[in-house]
């Protein structure tokens, strides 16, 4: 009874492993997919592209928290979802715009460290990130 489960479960295993040779497989990151299985990658639209661009561009010019661009993206006409595209897609440091924007804060007028910090929030930042450039700033 037992080489009889034993030949039967050989001959399954060969015939998995004879069977899986033919099917040829496309590994995509940590997902295996089979040939009748698409993956849809979806390219950027022209509008996602610019609103990329326009996001580089302010951010070369002044500090953004993410909220803060995306708002801003869309005050120029951009769709939210080419907005956010745009601020996604940056390569911007929060933390460090959040550095950037206290410390341009404070080279305009004097604050205290809350008042700093309730800034940086009030345009956008996250607390942690506001804190990061409070304390980067000098406090």
């Amino acid at each position: 009874m037992i080489n009889k489960i034993r030949k039967h479960f050989y001959c399954v295993a060969i015939a998995v492993a004879i069977f899986s040779s033919f099917i040829p497989l496309t590994s995509i990151g940590s997902k295996t997919i089979l040939p009748e299985q698409t993956v849809e990658v979806q390219a950027a639209t022209r509008g996602e592209k610019n609103a990329l661009a326009k996001a580089k561009t302010y951010l070369k010019i002044m500090a953004f928290s993410k909220k803060g661009l995306i708002k801003q993206l869309k005050f120029d006409g951009f769709t939210n979802k080419e907005a956010k595209y745009g601020a996604a897609k940056c390569g911007a440091n929060w933390k460090k715009q959040a550095a950037k924007k206290a410390k341009e804060y404070l080279s305009i007028m004097p604050f205290s460290k809350e008042g700093l910090i309730k800034q940086l929030k009030f345009d956008g930042f996250t607390d942690a990130e506001a804190k990061y450039g409070a304390k980067k700033a000098g406090f």
